[in-house]
């Protein structure tokens, strides 16, 4: 985003290089440069219109499917957009979508006109729900972070934001995994490519003005650990993410050889309303090939794809309509070897219901990214019901996993 005419630079913000990463568990601070400096937050400013967009979701005051009147103000918003239509509406679920995945600046004037009524008084609520959070060197201008000389925020304010948002909505969390989402025949790609690039991201942001430089906010779960991670003022988007990989991967290292506690998987709040799959269905059963996955890290997975199709009909019996036993898994995370990842095996399969325990298989599967093998710890062979209620029962003994569909060609060993 270039900048306005007429701007005035920011006297307090003076440099462009700024990173934090830290263990989400702990807040241990694992890498740091400047991690208080002022500077300008670009489009990571979504990340608190999201924040407080989920709030209003789980008090009642919007619905996912409310109709959002369309300003002018929304209209005119600079690009990047989702191409909302003069004197028409957009639905909650479509305009928290496009921020997530196109970051659509028209789409963050319409969520705060209708949460403060204009933009003005919904930058106030953002600066004081900053503050709450501890966000104490923040302020917020606009709800899209187009420029303005006075929004500024620190990597240290935002990685407390990203902290937030995993903790405070851990049940809407994995919209920020999706990578594309269909909106009236057209296609609103992710700008986060390290959803596609780094083995364990699951999230959260992109934002770039000429002000700014690149920035990211994301989140990677690995040997059952989670960071955060925070680079703001990246030369280009490459050199952004390369930083931001090497960064992550030094802080696994680190968390490592410290011996940081586990993840705990955080249970969903009582005043939830939603879940993720209610924003995107893809989220819970993936519907196309096409579609890239949602579930943290893992490619897509589809109950039948055309192998299956073409079987079934040299059998001349119709495909089934839903999943089938074995076509579901619990993932238990990317491991850096395959001891640590049995081990994980291990503690999990003692701790399932006991028809899940009969039927599930453990699988560590070998993934290649980035120059570097990682291990996928899986239990497979399962029915829906048996690896969602499995799951559930790992994450009250503390066992971070996901449940998700795979077919039998996703499954190691299978032909």
């Amino acid at each position: 985003m270039r900048l306005p005419s007429g701007w005035i630079p920011n006297p307090a913000v003076t440099a462009r290089d700024s990173y934090l990463i830290l263990d989400a568990t702990s807040g241990r601070e694992l890498a740091s440069d400047h991690p208080d400096d002022q500077r300008h937050p670009a489009s990571l400013t979504k990340l608190m219109t999201i924040y407080l967009t989920f709030s209003a979701l789980d008090s009642g005051r919007l619905s996912l499917g409310d109709a959002l009147p369309v300003s002018m103000n929304a209209l005119n918003a600079p690009p990047t957009k989702m191409g909302l239509t003069p004197n028409g509406t957009v639905n909650v679920r479509d305009a928290i979508m496009a921020l997530v995945t196109r970051s659509a600046n028209d789409a963050a004037v319409v969520l705060a006109e209708a949460l403060a009524g204009d933009e003005a008084s919904f930058a106030q609520m953002m600066t004081q729900k900053a503050r709450q959070l501890g966000m104490t060197s923040t302020v917020f201008r606009n709800a899209s972070g187009l420029p303005n000389r006075e929004q500024v925020t620190t990597a240290r304010d935002l990685a407390r934001l990203a902290y937030a948002l995993l903790r405070d909505y851990p049940h809407y969390y994995p919209i920020f995994s999706v990578q594309a989402y269909p909106y009236r025949g057209r296609t609103l790609e992710n700008h986060n490519r390290m959803l596609l690039t780094y083995e364990g991201a699951d999230g959260l942001k992109t934002g770039y003005t000429v002000a700014s430089g690149f920035n990211l906010v994301m989140s990677a779960m690995r040997d059952n650990r989670r960071l955060i991670g925070v680079v703001m003022g990246g030369n280009s988007a490459w050199q952004r993410d390369k930083l931001m990989a090497e960064l992550m991967d030094s802080g696994f290292a680190t968390a490592e050889a410290m011996r940081l506690s586990s993840w705990t998987a955080i249970r969903k709040p009582a005043s939830a309303r939603y879940t993720a799959t209610n924003f995107d269905p893809a989220l819970g059963l993936p519907q196309s090939t096409q579609r890239l996955a949602v579930v943290p890290t893992e490619p897509q997975a589809v109950t039948i794809d055309q192998r299956t199709a073409a079987a079934v009909a040299a059998q001349g019996s119709a495909p089934p309509t839903g999943p089938s036993i074995g076509s579901w898994a619990i993932q238990l995370g990317s491991f850096s070897d395959a001891q640590s990842a049995q081990l994980a095996l291990g503690r999990a399969s003692v701790a399932l219901p006991g028809n899940t325990r009969s039927s599930a298989a453990a699988t560590v599967e070998e993934v290649q990214m980035s120059a570097k093998t990682f291990h996928r710890a899986r239990l497979t062979n399962l029915s829906q019901a048996q690896a969602v209620e499995g799951c559930k029962a790992l994450e009250k003994r503390k066992i971070y996993c996901s449940a998700l569909q795979v077919t039998a060609w996703n499954t190691p060993g299978a032909r």
